[in-house]
């Protein structure tokens, strides 16, 4: 009896040499580079860089279509084919082709494995990093503001999850206001930065459930900024309240 034994090592060590790299379009060549994996090695998670700066017109236009970020929320923590996104999103697996490219091609997406199923090479995707910074200028992003777009992104998951998930054990939040000195407000700030770099050098859980994680504080809009201290005055009491 002959049998066959597969060595895991070229993926490894392709795995291990794009943990220092970040795609920024896989042309031929480069695909060629990528693994082709029998049909019994699983394609695991690579080991993303914790941050990828977005600050190209490409790049702002790859990452603000909805399907796309949808994708790259899939891909963020698991390796998927265009096949295996569109049976998530109930898309056709062209459309989500075009938009893997689209990605690809502005380096938020690279093909990290490759397996032949019945004779069609089918590619994994991960994401070029576990998050994505955004540094762009008002002329590239105009009325939309990308600290925004990220929380809308994130309503719209919350909601999402809401109406789908029966028990979230762990899910918590709120939205306190306080008036804070420069210095303290500098303190929360840091805090949160450290948090959120505590979460992305946090090791994932292949088992675990995925997570999402929002944390901000910002000044609070004008209406919001009066005086702590309340001075008598004809002002404070309307014509409709006067006896």
């Amino acid at each position: 009896m002959c049998h066959t034994y597969y060595s895991y090592e070229p993926y490894r060590s392709y795995l291990s040499k794009g943990r220092e790299r970040v795609n920024t379009l896989q042309g031929k060549n480069d695909l060629d580079a990528v693994p082709m994996l029998p049909v019994d090695v699983p394609v695991t998670m690579p080991e993303l860089p914790p941050r990828f700066v977005v600050n190209t017109v490409q790049q702002f236009k790859a990452i603000s279509d909805p399907v796309r970020s949808r994708i790259l929320g899939i891909i963020q923590n698991q390796p998927a084919t265009a096949k295996q996104i569109a049976d998530r999103l109930g898309a056709t697996p062209g459309a989500i082709g075009h938009h893997l490219r689209v990605l690809e091609a502005a380096g938020l997406a690279q093909v990290v494995a490759r397996r032949l199923i019945r004779g069609i090479v089918a590619n994994y995707y991960t994401r070029t990093a576990r998050i994505f910074k955004f540094d762009l200028p008002r002329e590239v992003t105009g009325d939309l503001s990308a600290s925004l777009d990220i929380v809308m992104r994130a309503h719209d998951e919350l909601a999402e999850a809401l109406a789908n998930v029966e028990e979230d054990t762990y899910q918590t939040g709120g939205l306190p206001h306080i008036r804070l000195s420069p210095e303290r407000a500098r303190y929360y700030s840091e805090l949160i930065d450290a948090l959120v770099e505590d979460i992305l050098h946090e090791k994932p859980d292949p088992d675990g459930k995925v997570y999402g994680i929002l944390a901000y504080i910002y000044t609070a809009p004008e209406y919001m900024q009066g005086p702590s201290t309340s001075i008598p005055s004809e002002s404070a009491v309307s014509d409709e309240e006067e006896d």
